[in-house]
């Protein structure tokens, strides 16, 4: 079986596309181009490009229709003695930033619900029910493709600039305004901060746009339908300069059965060992109700009861309400997290993600945090794995899982029983007392700056994993049925590698993915699945032994885990504040 993906194997009839269009490229002497693509955005200028798209802060392609504009012309456009202009042949510009141009030149495409536009060298998606109603913020879709020919989706947020108290923050952003009811944007230089928008977050704002639903009248909003339909209004507008297939990737091995049904059972039955301690780190009266309402909860739905303190206490459990760490770096205010002891077992609650979802009853957020809590207290206090039986997976073996963060390399070995040890240290201070550390450790050197993963046994087995920007996509033809069945036939059909835990072997490559669960899968796929390549450093491929342990959700409640999940309790380990464990 095999899944396709979001990379693109594209060809290009480079004579028709010279006859028709004209590319320039735009550098500059100093550290980046600035302003954006000012020549594209200022509609009153002169120079009328098709697209404009950026391959890096210091240089930028431009396409136009042929003989459309002049050298001479977007030399005074510019108006910028850094800047430096000349033609250059389309076989010339690396295949990415080529496809890019012709992608982002749809930008003048608009019907009643859709919008597209190129923007500083960026291009956006966006429609009226993206709006809030505030009109505050409204949410986008970049889209793009990268250098390995992949196809990127990022939902952003753009908001009013009124809502920035200090603008200085948002001094050297592009401005836009509407131009039309369609939410079409343009770029103004100079215009009331009640007009305008920038694209920068802010607290509590977040661009909330899932990669795929499986509910008829949610696929339109998903990244996944903008995927397939705009490409294919760039293959109906330029099909006879270009051409694209989906790549695809064969699956192996796939695993699609929960293995940690009773995490919360573990979990509760952890809980209850420890005291609580209840903590209000939210200045002011506001929401001193709330916070009481947030200890009420988790005595009624956890039966879990404890102090309230104005402290941490190292002896306890303590549950923290806080603000979300955007707020207090949009107000300038210290974050109170920082100030946490890495040695006391907390868990914090934010007021804009989490408080009021917890007072309105909702128990899937209680045992989140009671399952975070069971694990940094597992960390601090009994190195052992609680939330699941480690010795079921019948290893009779340590394996070891390890992680660069900020030049220090921290490694967890996990023993057949479930016990674990956590080690860390500086990268190159000095060799480890155990000889299979040094080996991963060098992995992790090798791969500096860098996100990958160490996955190593004690017998010798090395490898690595890093995320790609590949990822499985549903079917095309799913977005045509009337009725989409969730029967494995269908999941099979139709979202192939897009559920369950996959691992795929092609070309004498290997990678593994983690989709949803397809056996009661959800109506929406917040997050694509991305592919993660394997690389094996020494001895054998060994992610295939492994994939039963991502078949958990206690680190994603309801979803199966990305990475085995020892990875989240080394995660949590170098957040904690590592040091501490030396």
């Amino acid at each position: 079986m095999k899944a396709i993906t979001n990379q693109l194997i594209v060809s290009f009839d480079y004579k028709k596309i010279d006859s028709s269009y004209d590319f320039y490229a735009i550098t500059t002497s100093g550290k980046y181009i600035p302003y954006g693509a000012k020549c594209l955005d200022n509609k009153e200028g002169k120079v009328r490009f098709e697209s404009i798209a950026f391959e890096n802060g210091k240089t930028l392609y431009s396409m136009a229709g042929k003989g459309a504009v002049s050298l001479f012309d977007i030399v005074n456009g510019l108006d910028d003695d850094t800047l430096s202009v000349k033609k250059v042949d389309p076989k010339d510009i690396p295949d990415y930033m080529l496809f890019r141009l012709f992608l982002f030149s749809l930008n003048n495409f608009t019907n009643e619900s859709l919008s597209f536009n190129n923007l500083t060298g960026k291009f956006y998606i966006s429609q009226p029910g993206w709006m809030k109603r505030n009109g505050l913020t409204f949410t986008a879709i970049s889209i793009s493709i990268d250098k390995d020919m992949t196809i990127s989706l990022e939902g952003v947020t753009f908001a009013k600039c009124s809502m920035f108290k200090d603008k200085k923050a948002i001094k050297d952003y592009p401005r836009y305004v509407f131009a039309n009811k369609n939410y079409s944007l343009k770029r103004v230089f100079e215009a009331n901060d009640d007009d305008t928008y920038v694209k920068k977050g802010v607290y509590n704002k977040k661009a909330d746009i899932p990669f795929f639903a499986l509910g008829k009248n949610e696929i339109k909003s998903t990244k996944v339908y903008f995927l397939y339909h705009v490409l294919d209004l760039l293959l109906h507008r330029f099909g006879d300069v270009l051409a694209f297939e989906y790549q695809s990737v064969c699956i192996a091995q796939t695993i699609g059965v929960e293995k940690d049904k009773d995490f919360m059972r573990y979990a509760l039955e952890e809980a209850k060992e420890l005291n609580f301690n209840f903590v209000n780190f939210v200045v002011g009266a506001e929401y001193e109700e709330e916070f009481s309402d947030l200890v009420g909860k988790f005595g009624e739905l956890a039966r879990i009861e404890g102090a309230v303190a104005d402290s941490i206490d190292e002896k306890c459990a303590n549950i923290v309400l806080i603000h979300n760490s955007d707020y207090y770096e949009q107000q300038h205010l210290k974050d109170p997290h920082s100030l946490l002891k890495c040695s006391a077992v907390s868990q914090c609650i934010t007021v804009e993600d989490s408080a009021s979802r917890i007072i309105a009853d909702n128990k899937a957020i209680i045992d989140t945090i009671i399952k975070e809590i069971v694990i940094k207290n597992d960390i601090i206090k009994t190195k052992k794995i609680s939330l699941d039986k480690w010795a079921s997976y019948g290893f009779d073996i340590d394996w070891i899982f390890g992680k660069e963060h900020e030049g220090r390399h921290y490694f967890m070995i996990v023993h057949p029983d479930g016990s674990f040890d956590l080690y860390n240290k500086p990268d190159g201070l000095r060799a480890w007392d155990i000889d299979i550390l040094n080996e991963c450790s060098d992995c992790l050197t090798d791969n500096k700056g860098k996100d990958v993963t160490v996955i190593a046994t004690c017998d010798g087995d090395i490898n690595v994993l890093t995320k790609t920007n590949r990822y499985p996509l549903p079917s095309k033809q799913i977005l045509e049925l009337d009725f989409i069945s969730r029967s494995k036939d269908s999941r099979d059909k139709y979202l192939a590698g897009v559920v369950d835990i996959n691992f795929y072997e092609e070309d004498k490559e290997s990678y593994c993915s983690v989709g949803i669960k397809g056996s009661g899968m959800n109506t929406k796929i917040i997050r694509a699945p991305h592919l993660y390549k394997v690389d094996v450093v020494d001895g054998n491929n060994i992610i295939g032994k492994i994939l039963s342990s991502m078949s958990v959700t206690f680190v994603k409640y309801k979803s199966f885990t990305v990475l085995p999940y020892p990875v989240k309790y080394l995660n949590e380990y170098i957040a904690l504040g590592a040091g501490i464990f030396q």
